[in-house]
């Protein structure tokens, strides 16, 4: 990989760290039931990169769920501090999402699309501009 990076991150404890090599393919923030779960909030912010253009140094954890479309979702984070870092998708091949969070500077995110807008809770206040949708339309992240 360059030796130019996009962005960097890391968990709470610094026992897992991320470099990211190429700008998000996508940003979303996502109202499901499992990603208000796994982040204790209303939503989970995510930008979704190249699995190529991520490179982790440590040795996350990870649980798998199901989601609505049936295919699995696995989470990853750290086993020491518990912090929630990167999501795969089952369905979609070679995409990590970045966990927004855990990145060392966010300042760049803007969530191009809300999904599961019709989960989101009365105290979740998201951008009106942002295209908004109540379930999880087919082609948001396989841009």
């Amino acid at each position: 990989m360059s030796e130019k990076y996009f962005a960097t991150g890391q968990c709470l404890c610094g026992k897992i760290s991320y470099t990211i090599f190429a700008p998000p393919r996508v940003m979303s923030q996502c109202h499901c039931d499992d990603c208000r779960k796994a982040t204790g909030t209303g939503h989970a912010s995510n930008a979704f990169f190249k699995q190529q253009d991520v490179q982790i140094i440590g040795e996350p954890r990870s649980y798998d769920s199901v989601a609505d479309s049936g295919s699995i979702v696995t989470r990853y984070f750290c086993p020491v501090c518990g912090s929630l870092l990167f999501g795969a998708l089952g369905g979609i091949k070679n995409v990590l999402a970045v966990a927004v969070g855990s990145l060392d500077d966010s300042s760049w995110f803007k969530p191009s699309v809300i999904v599961y807008n019709k989960r989101k809770p009365h105290w979740d206040f998201m951008d009106p501009d942002i295209p908004t949708y109540a379930e999880m339309p087919p082609s948001v992240v396989k841009k």
